[in-house]
């Protein structure tokens, strides 16, 4: 990581993108003594990105300006916005060391829907912290990944898999083992219901029907590289019965998906969105239509229906930065 010269293209601007991910395995294996879920899971970048933007100010604090098919109501524009509060962190840290600038400007564009488990507000975050730490010159792998685990769990996947864009990732989420990104070229339809799925809300679904005794299938680490069959039965979102309870459109989602041969389609995170694998971008691209019209039919509505692949980075830099 650089600092930021004055000569950056458009104004002194520094840029980053920050990608939508899934989860191809997420086990829930029981609540900490903290209030947190412990979990097992699997996290994968997708070449779906929002963009930042972020300048040095000689107005003191940080200001953010949202744009992009996505910067919908329930987007904070101020400090409850995740990417406003990792900014913070990386001045504050910046401020220790003598090299901060008196405030920022950040532009963040969506494209990933909110509440939809892509984890679109984290990579957004983890964005913030490379964009702000290049400006002051900062290149801190472990003072980073502290400073995003207190803002979520998933915050610190986008940043310590940076360079592969995909995980296996334990504890709350925030102890993170980056794995090699799958070579085997897949692609995916990414189905994101109207209806958005508040964790909180599913966790509490979960946490309500849990069985005694759970049992879970061990962790596929290798799945994205198995025969598409064998990948999609590797397929394991621990939290869907809870999402489709918690929000019942999400059940008729479920049922649609199951009526037109996408039944290996899961729920990723805790949801809103559904996403399948296939071997070929005609084959997502005819299921994608498939989808389209069945849910059509039935009245459904839904914020994005997407064909998408394996970014194979994480949140990071673009060229110039």
């Amino acid at each position: 990581m650089k600092p930021a010269g004055p000569n950056l293209a458009g104004g002194g601007w520094v840029r980053a993108l920050a990608p939508a991910k899934v989860n191809p395995y997420l086990a829930v294996l029981g609540k900490r003594a903290d209030g947190y879920h412990e979990v097992d899971t699997t996290l994968v970048a997708l070449d779906w990105c929002d963009t930042l933007a972020v300048r040095a100010s000689d107005a003191p604090g940080v200001r953010l300006d949202l744009a992009g098919p996505f910067a919908s109501a329930d987007v904070p524009r101020d400090g409850r916005n995740l990417v406003v509060r990792a900014a913070e962190l990386a001045l504050a840290a910046a401020r220790g060391i003598g090299r901060a600038p008196r405030g920022l400007d950040l532009v963040l564009e969506k494209h990933v829907p909110s509440q939809a488990g892509l984890g679109g507000g984290s990579s957004d975050a983890a964005a913030a912290w490379l964009a702000v730490t290049a400006i002051c010159g900062i290149d801190d792998d472990t003072r980073g990944r502290e400073a995003l685990a207190t803002l979520g769990s998933d915050c610190v996947f986008f940043f310590a898999a940076r360079a592969t864009g995909y995980a296996r990732c334990r504890g709350r989420g925030e102890l993170v083992e980056p794995l090699i990104a799958p070579r085997r070229e897949r692609w995916l339809v990414v189905a994101t219901p109207a209806q958005g799925a508040p964790t909180a809300a599913v966790y509490a679904a979960f946490a309500r029907n849990l069985s005694p005794v759970e049992t879970v299938p061990m962790v596929p680490l290798d799945a994205l590289e198995l025969g598409l069959d064998a990948a999609r039965s590797a397929l394991f979102a621990r939290l869907e019965p809870a999402a489709l309870s918690a929000v019942p459109a999400l059940a008729d989602w479920r049922r649609v998906l199951d009526e037109v041969d996408c039944e290996h389609f899961r729920l990723s995170g805790s949801g809103s969105s559904f996403f399948g694998l296939f071997d070929s971008r005609d084959a997502a691209e005819a299921a994608q239509r498939t989808v389209a019209e069945a849910c059509a039919r039935r009245g459904l509505a839904w914020r994005a229906l997407r064909v998408a692949t394996f970014a194979r980075h994480g949140a990071r830099l673009l060229a110039g930065a």
